[in-house]
């Protein structure tokens, strides 16, 4: 089976309230002041060749 990638596989998360929506502002909050912050925010790598594996696994 073959699993679409998309090109910028990895994403880092910003915490930042949207001006448009005050839905998650708390959420956002609490995890902006979390001491978690850092381990949502690095910038990891992620390898093709072990995200493939990992899908197959599930499969």
């Amino acid at each position: 089976m073959a699993l679409p990638f998309k090109t910028p596989h990895n994403y880092l998360g910003l915490f930042e309230n949207p001006s448009h929506t005050k839905t998650f502002n708390s959420v956002i909050d609490a995890l902006s002041s979390s001491k978690y912050k850092p381990l949502l925010t690095c910038n990891a790598l992620i390898f093709m060749d072990t995200q493939q594996e990992f899908w197959k696994m599930l499969t």
